[in-house]
């Protein structure tokens, strides 16, 4: 649960903290860190007029209701029509983060231009409404104040949602022998002398599934023996460009993939493997990589926009371009022994660094309660 730090930092402190979402299986976490869910519906890629009209009544109904005093919005949806909703109800301290920016800054054509204009025009009000925009990686950053859509006085750059480095320790040798055994228990095979690569995501082509597939197919076609490809993530079937269960079996059994489908324990998978592979087109700073770093982990993703910044080339990973199936596969291959032993302190280093999160919830406690209240707090 990305928020889970902040909410739970806040109660500890004596906030109320109220969370808008969509229905989840999250609520009863949510209340133990001492928040309360409130379910509203939200249709996160819906665009008719009816559905977001709804949505921003409902977010009016919820934020005049309870009269907070800070409303921090995450995502597209809830930062644009959130904000206008606690602006129009009376809120001063309003707050974005601009958690990635999607498929529309992926793909061009007219219609993803359109909305792409759009979309920002929409930022450029709302953030000028908003006292601090938070921005997970410096490309959006940057595209934002050199578009003129968010003021740079107002601009924050946060490296994504952060990691509670107490809770995610560095495994020890062990831990990682244990995580082994147990996932070759599971899989029915050996896993000694054998390169264990994970796909972290959901299965959607931005993601680089196609690619993540194809590099594994190839990979295997010239090392039968000497990888295991592992998938975790959901089948988002709310998305046109989603793959079908039926399509991603007939992709797992041609390429030598093993779809483990969504995982709790993912952590204990991550463990066990040697590389994290993340062939995305874009993203805000992806979970999946935070943690990988957290567990000293090789990572191999693309020099794209908040997933570059996740990888020391050479030393803890490798970059390849998005859409490149061939560089995948270098970069896949030139992995040794010694990256993998050197990892466990580069990316360890590289996230406390980084991505710790007591660093963020200090960000954004100055931008809730100002630079000499927050002293005041500490």
């Amino acid at each position: 649960m990305f928020r889970g730090p902040l909410i739970k930092a806040l109660s500890k402190a004596g906030h109320e903290v109220y969370t808008i979402s969509a229905r989840s299986d999250y609520f009863d976490e949510l209340r133990k860190l001492g928040a309360h869910p409130i379910e509203l519906p939200m249709d996160r890629h819906g665009v008719g007029l009816f559905s977001n009209l709804k949505l921003f009544i409902g977010l009016y109904k919820c934020v005049k209701g309870l009269a907070p005093d800070i409303v921090h919005n995450f995502t597209h949806k809830p930062a644009i029509f959130g904000t206008l909703a606690a602006k129009l109800a009376g809120v001063k301290t309003i707050v974005i983060t601009v958690t990635g920016l999607g498929t529309v800054f992926v793909n061009d054509g007219a219609k993803n231009k359109f909305v792409r204009a759009i979309l920002l025009l929409h930022y450029a009000v709302v953030t000028r409404l908003a006292i601090t925009t938070f921005f997970q990686n410096p490309d959006d950053q940057r595209l934002f104040e050199s578009a003129g859509v968010t003021p740079p006085n107002k601009s924050v750059l946060t490296n994504g949602s952060g990691i509670d480095l107490t809770e995610t320790i560095l495994p020890t040798g062990a831990c990682l022998e244990r995580a082994r055994e147990e996932l070759s228990a599971e899989l029915g095979t050996p896993l000694e002398d054998k390169r264990i690569v994970i796909f972290p995501a959901r299965g959607v082509k931005e993601k680089g599934f196609f690619e993540y597939y194809q590099a594994a197919k190839r990979i295997h076609q010239r090392y039968p023996s000497s990888y295991v490809f592992l998938h975790v993530g959901l089948i988002d079937s709310s998305l046109s460009n989603s793959i079908s269960g039926r399509d991603l079996g007939v992709h797992a059994l041609d390429c030598g993939v093993t779809y483990l489908g969504f995982r709790r324990d993912i952590m204990n998978i991550v463990a066990a493997s040697d590389i994290v592979c993340l062939p995305s087109y874009r993203e805000g700073t992806p979970r999946s990589l935070i943690e990988a770093l957290a567990l000293g982990k090789v990572i191999v993703t693309t020099d794209a926009p908040g997933c570059r910044e996740t990888v020391i080339p050479g030393e803890n990973g490798y970059w390849c371009s998005p859409r490149d199936v061939s560089g995948l596969v270098d970069a896949l291959l030139r992995v040794d022994d010694t990256m993998i032993d050197r990892s466990k302190t580069i990316s360890r280093t590289l996230c406390e660094k980084k991505y710790d999160v007591d660093h963020l919830i200090e960000l954004t406690e100055k931008a809730y309660f100002g630079a000499d209240r927050h002293s005041e707090e500490q």
